[in-house]
């Protein structure tokens, strides 16, 4: 399968980048995926009993005339072959490469109370110029986070909340190394 997924997003990538239109098909790359990551859209696209057909006519009803054609044929040609199961970690190995290079990377920012803009505008800085790239910032309030907040960005956590702190303070306890 992972051979599979590596084949899907290659190709995608060769047409767009052919095409010129990396910029556009970004857009319309997480536009699909976040419409079909809906837990409805899954289960009807994985349901064994739902015909080629039908799941033809949700992306021709959903998308047609709205994504490019090449993005078209990925999700047909992910039904014909039966690994519709990919489609959501195909659109996201293509979404993560193009952000790579176009210099850009989306991070998501998760905090227990709403950040002003002057805080998230101050985050998005610091992390553009730790990762040397341009980042696209969405927050998220969490009540659960005690204090603080964490960044979510390339499959990598930045913990800055107050319960790991409090968590590192307490292994540092227990092992004696902890300096006030």
């Amino acid at each position: 399968m992972a051979k599979l997924k590596e084949e899907y997003t290659h190709v995608l990538l060769e047409r767009s980048e052919a095409k010129g239109t990396l910029e556009e098909d970004l857009k319309q790359a997480i536009w699909v995926r976040e419409a079909l990551k809906d837990a409805e859209a899954q289960d009807f696209l994985l349901h064994p009993h739902v015909s080629d057909a039908a799941k033809y006519q949700l992306f021709q009803n959903a998308f047609s005339g709205k994504i490019s054609e090449h993005l078209m044929d990925f999700l047909y040609l992910t039904v014909q072959k039966n690994s519709e199961s990919l489609i959501l970690s195909v659109l996201t190995e293509y979404i993560e490469y193009i952000n790579r290079h176009t210099g850009k990377a989306d991070a998501k920012v998760v905090s227990a109370k709403k950040l002003t803009q002057q805080q998230v505008e101050s985050i998005r800085a610091a992390l553009s110029r730790k990762m040397d790239t341009q980042v696209q910032l969405k927050t998220a309030v969490d009540p659960n986070v005690i204090g603080g907040f964490y960044i979510l960005v390339d499959g990598h956590i930045f913990d800055g909340t107050l319960r790991s702190e409090l968590n590192l303070m307490k292994d540092q306890l227990k092992r004696g190394i902890y300096e006030c």
